[in-house]
């Protein structure tokens, strides 16, 4: 469902499938997450998915708002605008390293997809979620990594808003893909080739996928 905003009608949008009008004004900008971690001194393997919005049990809102497994809550409703990652700077008294974040980032590929219909994929820099600390630190190994610039301004959106309630299958994941790519031989004429191993984090990262856009919550419990 893509919805498109009706011209002198603030509040109300066009199912542009159905052609019914989708009234927005009761609704508030907020976000549906969830979380996953990735523990410390274990190598990641090859091939590993790892799923947001199935696991929910023993999480709270520090964590993760959903309350029921890979679907919104009964009644509610949402107008999906934007898809994002953030990578915890820290687990407790565990101050993740710049460098897991970046072993993370730079090695895995995102994708969402609702009732197995693709919503966006590619690797996981290109999901910033516009959240995040800025500035500097003095500490020893240790440093403020954010994926993208931490404002939501920057944060880039979905070309067609979609209209999301308690029947819809949320299915995002992190996945770690060989890249055996690398140890070809190189068509520019370079003698060596690159092994690519997975990596092995030194401090547990917690990872949070945003699904942001304007939020009903049902009226009644």
């Amino acid at each position: 469902m893509a919805l498109q905003p009706i011209e002198g009608q603030p509040g109300l949008f066009r199912d542009t499938d159905t052609g019914q009008v989708v009234n927005i004004r009761d609704f508030r900008e907020s976000d549906k997450y969830d979380s996953i971690v990735i523990p410390a001194g274990e190598q990641i393997s090859t091939g590993i998915e790892i799923i947001f919005f199935q696991d929910i049990q023993g999480k709270r809102e520090t964590d993760s708002n959903i309350k029921t497994p890979r679907k919104l809550s009964a009644g509610e409703s949402m107008v999906l605008d934007r898809i994002g990652l953030y990578f915890r700077l820290a687990v407790g008294n565990s101050v993740t390293l710049p460098r897991d974040i970046i072993k993370v980032v730079e090695n895995s590929y995102y994708r969402l997809k609702i009732n197995d219909i693709l919503q966006d994929e590619g690797p996981s820099i290109k999901f910033p979620s516009g959240y995040g600390l800025y500035g500097q630190t003095t500490e020893n190994d240790a440093g403020i990594v954010s994926v993208g610039v931490p404002a939501t301004a920057s944060a880039s959106r979905l070309v067609k808003k979609q209209m999301l309630n308690q029947n819809h299958e949320l299915d995002g994941l992190i996945r770690f893909d060989a890249r055996g790519w690398t140890q070809q031989a190189s068509p520019a004429g370079f003698n060596n080739t690159v092994v690519v191993d997975q990596p092995t984090l030194e401090t547990p990262l917690i990872i949070t996928n945003y699904l942001h856009g304007l939020v009903r919550a049902a009226v009644t419990k």
